[in-house]
């Protein structure tokens, strides 16, 4: 079973690479199906949330992308994987911050993966006529010079391959030769379906209890060797992608 931690006070993000010039490769983190756990709330205006995988069957993929075509040159896909993101709400009415730190670990055991994570937005938006939980925010390095851990080669270790392309040759293994400049990072989303009628996020905070929990989740990181300029263009594509999904 892959063990991902993401202990945080806040939230995630990525891993994984392959062949191409650095400058243009990002590693893709997509978790599908979680499902959020409110815990060690003391008020609705200072509250955690856990991110974990919605059930057994719910997988973790870590893909290596080009930054200018958009495509996938390697990945691999974790099963039934273990995570824990742990998000701190600060605020009050519209107006919350969650901040904290990233921790992810391949198939292997290894910490594959560190860095502190500032939100950009936390916010309730409709997209497609849902109202969703959605937070956005940026990954920084931890300690060192790189998000990436474990020195160069950096690989990060799967259960089979995903997407189809395999730059490195391993269907289990996505690989990036240095990995000492990917510094910056971004959440592209956090989408959490809510139901019920709330207008403010403290209204929605106010209403969830300990242990209270928002499902049928998906979670989207980038980290990507590039100036933290350029990372919301990188990271763009990837959230116009997870607003066209449908959730039932």
């Amino acid at each position: 079973m892959v063990k991902v931690r993401w202990l945080i006070l806040s939230l995630v993000a990525c891993c994984g690479t392959a062949a191409p010039a650095l400058a243009h490769l990002a590693v893709v983190v997509d978790a599908s199906q979680t499902k959020m756990t409110i815990q060690n709330k003391a008020s609705a205006y200072n509250l955690e949330g856990l991110v974990e995988a919605l059930n057994v069957n719910s997988d973790l993929t870590v893909q290596i992308q080009d930054t200018d075509t958009h495509a996938a040159l390697d990945g691999v896909k974790l099963d039934n994987y273990d995570m824990d993101l742990l998000f701190h709400y600060v605020g009050s009415g519209n107006n919350y911050t969650a901040n904290g730190t990233f921790e992810l670990e391949d198939n292997s055991g290894s910490s594959k993966m560190k860095a502190n994570f500032t939100s950009t937005s936390v916010s309730l938006t409709t997209l497609g006529g849902q109202l969703q939980l959605m937070m956005d925010g940026v990954l920084s390095t931890f300690s060192g010079d790189s998000i990436l851990l474990g020195g160069a080669p950096w690989v990060f270790t799967g259960d089979s391959n995903f997407s189809g392309a395999d730059a490195d040759g391993n269907a289990q293994t996505v690989t990036i030769d240095d990995p000492s400049d990917h510094d910056v990072g971004g959440l592209v989303a956090i989408h959490y379906p809510v139901y019920g009628k709330y207008s403010t996020l403290e209204q929605l905070f106010t209403a969830l209890a300990n242990g209270s929990t928002l499902g049928n989740g998906s979670v989207h990181a980038q980290v990507v060797p590039v100036p933290a300029a350029l990372l919301l263009g990188v990271l763009g594509v990837g959230v116009t992608g997870l607003k066209l999904r449908k959730y039932a």
